[in-house]
């Protein structure tokens, strides 16, 4: 007490001067801002030494990136094999070759179709002008299409209603997020402009570059809309509760300087901002309203019963320092979990937010104060600020056996709901159907083909190996077991042409689709397959440069991460069994999601585990009693266990997104538990009262406080809920309806069990003072 007094004393001795000193201190740091940046890329969800990031680069340094641009040519009524939709696609192959950073084009109109007149062999497009054909032209193109493996299920959907033209981009290491800005601006005006010319189409946009462009855009949007109504909806939502438009004007202040804080951390860092890290603002201003409603109420409640304000404020903080100072250390020991993330932007949202909770802990003290007293704050003799909470801290105590044994049972059901989670993900529903690029890919999904690939690089162990007959039988093998797999919907590869150009050296001859029985012979046919292609449609996205290795490409039908781990896993098993000198693990950007997504949930949950332990061991200490640590355990675990017991009955899977929901809101319902617990202690230590007394003081001291937090704190999430990236909107969710449920257990639940704890203990109960 004599040391919260000093430091009180400390504060309040020259707070203009310490006013002035922190807003430079909070400047200097928040001028970091200046140096952030946009990094929203697919690969910053990977560590640096991530193992299957590394296999996906190792993948693309051999075959050639897998960035691309689809478009998605919707036929409707009119079929591919309409004019007006085949010279749709035609337009759009050609186009698209000027499109920057464009390496390769393939659609069905410039398919490579190998043909023989005589004794010449001609491998050409197998639509050269779409204009030109007549009906049974159309007619042989699309018996032709709807007979090739490497067109259906890829570019050519099975009702041959839906077509896609897929552009491959090479792009530079230097300036990649520019090259794909500048491809995808390319690519929508050229979508617009041949929509425009043929009536009857719809063309969506897909592909990685997309998916990497609208993971910027969803960032930008967010920072530029959500952070600025927020603010708007938290300065009237204080004015309301605190009834006082000077302590929202505070809190505003206080607000914006702990952003700074954080983000300016962030920049001096190098830190870059991406869909996950830019909530980071949004979270910091959460938990700043909590300092200051905390603080704030207090003062105007001291204001009330003596007018001087120096007075009030030095009552205020005497009341509120200890336990403010206490929640932000774990609060942000809650946020600095996430660093048991396998996913590092996850990391950074922790470690941005940790250090944004103990810069508003710090202006809250050095700031808040000395703004209270220059502001002509005024005493509202008729109403009390915050909220009246008598009568429901009359009803706990009156009630306490009911509620504890209710509320114990509602814990009870909903904890049931954790054994119908199941820890899934599923990267292609990461966006709302707002956004252009959801509603693509449910088109490729349902219509054309799948979102998902697996990729597997076979090596024949020597170089020019892949021509070797035994070696190729075991990769068309493999291919072939591939096909008649459920989940694939196509796959690709080299001895499809092969066999192609094995039957039309053999005068088309259905016998003859078969692999060349020699060495010398697969080497001539791959010889003439590559002089004889246009330029930009070799195989080297198939073939390794020294032709030591081929790849096998297999498309998937949509699969969370569950389904993609399993898949992959019975195909090692298929090749361990029937070509083990070919055993190799599949590679890619899809399973390494699910890879890192499955192991990120994992990591995050024993994470947010430990730290609730180690907060609770704080709580020990700094409550010198074992008994209100432990206690404090209740009330900080079951909230988000209950939050996810909800979501097990409601929805029943666990996504990377709920998988951060422990730590995010670790913090913050340590918050509450530990005001309420501060306020019940003081009151058997200090002021000698019994239970149900001192539940009654704690819920005067507190509880408006608490109640007026937790609905800032829950509407501020429930504004993620608006951003289009799942990630944050299901997090924000989540994050709401936890911090909801944490106010109503330490309101109804732990009043009742601090009572059961203290005449089932009596021991521990202070005596009250003469």
């Amino acid at each position: 007490m004599a040391a919260r007094n000093d430091l009180t004393g400390l504060i309040l001795r020259h707070p203009h001067a310490l006013l002035l000193a922190s807003l430079l201190l909070v400047l200097a740091l928040g001028a970091g801002v200046t140096r952030l940046y946009v990094d929203s890329g697919i690969d910053i969800f990977f560590a640096a030494d991530d193992p299957h990031l590394l296999a996906e680069q190792r993948l693309k340094a051999t075959y050639g990136r897998e960035d691309n641009i689809l478009f998605v040519v919707d036929s409707g009524e009119l079929g591919v094999f309409h004019p007006s939709t085949l010279a749709a696609i035609e337009t759009l192959t050609e186009e698209s070759w000027r499109m920057p950073s464009a390496r390769r084009v393939d659609s069905l109109t410039n398919y490579l179709y190998p043909t023989v007149a005589g004794d010449d062999i001609r491998i050409a497009p197998l639509v050269e002008d779409a204009a030109a054909l007549n009906a049974p032209g159309r007619a042989r193109v699309r018996d032709i299409a709807a007979a090739e493996q490497a067109l259906l299920g890829r570019l050519l959907g099975r009702e041959l209603d839906v077509a896609g033209v897929n552009v491959n981009l090479l792009l530079p290491d230097d300036d990649t997020p520019q090259a794909i800005a500048a491809a995808v601006s390319y690519a929508r005006e050229l979508s617009a402009r041949v929509s425009a010319e043929h009536t009857g189409l719809r063309i969506h946009l897909a592909g990685w570059a997309i998916t990497e462009q609208t993971l910027a855009e969803v960032t930008a949007q967010d920072s530029a809309t959500l952070m600025p109504a927020l603010f708007l909806l938290v300065l009237l939502l204080l004015a309301l509760l605190l009834r006082s438009a000077l302590a929202a004007l505070c809190t505003v202040i206080v607000i914006a300087l702990s952003i700074a804080t954080g983000m300016g951390y962030a920049g001096w860092t190098g830190t870059g901002l991406n869909s996950v890290n830019i909530s980071a603002p949004t979270i910091i201003l959460t938990l700043a309203v909590a300092d200051c409603i905390h603080i704030l109420s207090a003062f105007l409640r001291e204001l009330r019963a003596r007018p001087d304000k120096r007075a009030a404020m030095t009552r205020a903080l005497d009341q509120t320092l200890y336990p403010v100072f206490l929640t932000s250390v774990t609060t942000a020991l809650g946020f600095l979990s996430m660093n048991f993330s396998e996913s590092p932007p996850f990391r950074e949202l922790g470690n941005i937010a940790a250090v944004g909770v103990i810069g508003a802990l710090w202006v809250s003290v050095t700031v808040l104060p000395g703004l209270a007293l220059l502001l002509p704050f005024r005493a509202d003799q008729r109403r009390a600020p915050g909220l009246p909470m008598a009568a429901l801290a009359e009803f706990v105590v009156r009630r306490h056996r009911v509620l504890f044994w209710l509320s114990l049972g509602c814990i009870a059901l909903a904890l049931g709901g954790l054994s119908r989670i199941e820890l899934n993900d599923d990267p292609s529903g990461y966006f709302s159907r707002e956004v252009p690029l959801k509603r693509a890919l449910d088109v490729v999904e349902e219509r054309l083909s799948g979102v998902q690939s697996l990729h597997f690089s076979l090596d024949s162990g020597e170089r020019d190996g892949v021509t070797d007959p035994a070696y190729l039988a075991d990769v068309d093998a493999f291919a072939g077991w591939l096909r008649q797999q459920p989940e694939v919907v196509n796959v690709e590869v080299f001895t499809d042409v092969l066999k192609r150009l094995n039957e039309v050296l053999h005068e088309d001859d259905p016998a003859w689709h078969r692999l060349p029985e020699s060495r010398a012979m697969a080497a001539q046919y791959t010889l003439l397959y590559e002089i004889s292609v246009p330029y930009g449609q070799d195989v080297t996205h198939l073939v390794s440069a020294d032709k030591s290795a081929l790849k096998v490409s297999a498309t998937l039908r949509n699969l969370k991460s569950r389904g993609i781990l399993g898949f992959e896993q019975r195909c090692r098993e298929w090749l361990a069994a029937h070509a083990p000198q070919l055993a190799t693990p599949g590679a890619g950007q899809s399973i390494s999601f699910a890879n890192v997504g499955l192991r990120n949930i994992r990591s995050m949950l024993g994470g947010s585990l430990f730290a609730v332990l180690f907060i609770s061991a704080c709580l020990v200490l700094a409550f010198r009693s074992a008994r209100f640590g432990l206690v404090s355990l209740v009330p900080n675990l079951f909230p988000a266990c209950v939050a996810l017991g909800l979501w097990g009955w409601l929805v029943g899977e666990v996504n990377i997104a709920a998988s951060v929901v422990f730590s995010l809101t670790l913090g913050i319902i340590v918050d509450d538990t530990t005001h309420f617990l501060v306020k019940f202690i003081e009151a058997r230590r200090e002021r000698g009262l019994c239970a149900a007394d001192a539940i009654r003081y704690t819920f005067d001291a507190v509880g408006g406080a608490l109640v007026s937090t937790t609905i800032v704190l829950a509407i501020g999430f429930l504004a993620l809920v608006q951003s289009d990236f799942s990630v944050n909107s299901t997090s924000g969710l989540l994050v709401a309806m936890t911090i909801s449920i944490a106010i109503v257990l330490d309101l109804l639940f732990l009043p009742t069990l601090l009572m059961r704890v203290e005449r089932l203990l009596p021991g521990g109960a202070p005596a009250a003072r003469g």
